[in-house]
Parts: structure tokens; sequence; C-alpha cells
């Protein structure tokens, strides 16, 4: 394959950058059986997103994924960034290049992580460039991963395990008052959350939270809806909002809504960025 860099069209450079940092301000600020529930939580989700319209015979070999997986574990930072382009640049199905090379990928480092072939560091280390890597190329995959979605404006969605739900109900009836057409899911647990979330393709996601204790499930909320929904604007409400300055950094959502007075301008503006 030849060589290309980074500055190749199909990357968005600013996705690509905050994910990178996203996942380097986890590993220093977040315990690390949470970062490792993370890194399973994009191992999962990757490994299981697969293509619905590639053949067997449009798939990688188990050699070129091998290759991908030494490019992620590579202490060349951006090898497997260049495998993907590259391999992205010699096929024009971009499902083959995202889905199965990226799938296949995530399959096998989570085989050689429960066969304890790689360490906990090497793992979280390569799922971050996974990640950075699929946010990246967001708007080329995008049409792929919300294909037949009808699109709507929004979703208000409890952190599982929060508890507290008086807060939540009160902003749907606030929107909907306003006419908006918002979902709200609440009592859910992560993965029920993720189906449900899948069958409409969002504007925008707000994540509501009140207790510190809600900031890994909370992030890992964030990880699996950015893999699952690579268009859409994630926001963070709640009385979470006021225990963490930076919170939006930290859990890698979009914006924050810190009131409910000011909460409805504040998403149209979201929604109305997200249209651009």
């Amino acid at each position: 394959m030849a060589k290309v860099s980074l500055d190749d069209k199909a990357f968005d450079h600013s996705e690509y950058e905050k994910a990178e940092q996203h996942f380097r301000l986890v590993n220093d600020k977040l315990p690390r059986e949470a970062v490792s529930e993370l890194a399973r939580e994009v191992v999962r989700r990757l490994a299981f997103r697969m293509p619905k319209s590639v053949t067997r015979d449009d798939l990688p070999s188990q050699d070129e994924i091998a290759a991908l997986c030494q490019a992620l574990l590579s202490p060349v930072d951006r090898a497997a960034d260049d495998f993907i382009l590259n391999a992205r640049r010699e096929s024009g199905n971009i499902e083959v290049i995202y889905l199965s090379y990226v799938a296949g990928a995530a399959r096998r480092l989570g085989q050689l992580w429960d066969q304890d072939k790689i360490s906990f560091l090497d793992v979280t280390l390569a799922c971050g460039k996974l990640y950075r890597i699929i946010r990246g190329l967001r708007h080329v995959i995008a049409p792929s991963i919300i294909k037949d979605r009808d699109e709507h404006p929004a979703m208000f969605a409890l952190v599982p395990g929060e508890t507290h739900t008086l807060g939540i109900e009160i902003a749907t009836d606030i929107f909907r008052r306003e006419g908006w057409d918002v979902d709200m899911m609440v009592g859910l647990d992560h993965d029920k959350l993720i189906d449900q979330s899948d069958r409409r393709n969002y504007r925008a996601i707000v994540l509501v939270a009140n207790s510190d204790t809600m900031i890994e499930p909370l992030t890992r909320l964030v990880l699996a809806l950015r893999i699952s929904h690579p268009l859409s604007h994630l926001v963070v409400a709640g009385n979470i909002v006021g225990h963490y300055p930076n919170i939006s950094t930290l859990v890698g959502a979009d914006a924050v809504i810190k009131d409910i007075e000011t909460a409805v301008s504040k998403l149209r503006k979201v929604i109305d960025q997200s249209a651009d």
C-alpha cells in the first residue's frame, strides 16, 4: 500500500483530535477498572457492527486483520491511521473498510485480551486508536450506520443507574409544550438504552445525571452512542454538571445544559449546529 498522511480529506480532524484527547484524559482521571470497562465497551460495540451488504469475498483476510492489529499495538502512534486510510484509498466500499476491518480488529483485540496475550495498557491504547479513527471518519461511515433510520430532533435519556427522574420528566414536558417531538428514555439499562436509541437518527441526545457517582456510566454511555450515532450532538444535563466544571471534556460530550431556563434555547442552538 502506498503511504498517505492524515491530511487525507476523509478525516474530520477536529473530532479525531477530540477523541484522542478524551481517551488520554479518561486514562488520567478515571480508575483503572473504569478505563478497562470503557475499552471493553469500544471493543464490544465495534466488534459486532458488521456490514449488511458485502459478500464474504469482500472481507479482509485474517492476515490483513492481524496486520491492522499489529499497527494498533505498534509504538508508532499513527501506524493504524495510515493503514486504514491506505486501505480506504484502494477500495470504494466504505463498509468493507470501516465495518469489516475495524470490526475484525476489535474482535481480535478482544480475543487477545481475554487470552492474556496483550496487556491492559496495550489494549487501552489500541482501543483509543480505533475510537479516534472511527470518530475521524464519522462523516464517511455515518450513511452505513444510520441507514433506514427516521430522523428525529432529540432524545432525552436518564443515565443508567440514576434514580432521580423528576428533572428529566419536567424538562421533557417543557420541551413538548414548546412543540418539540422529544423521545424520553428512563429506567433502562445500558444495553437496552443503546438498542432503543438505534431505532432513530437523533440530531441531539441529552444525557441526564444528577449524582457525581454517575461519571463512569455517563462516560461509557457517551462512547457507545458515539459509535452508534456518529453525527448526533451529545449534551449533558442535570445536577452532575455542577459537580464537574469541565464535564463535557471529561465524558467526551459536545455541550452541557446548566439550567432549565436556558435549556430550550441551548438545545435549539445545538440542533441548528448539527444541521450545518
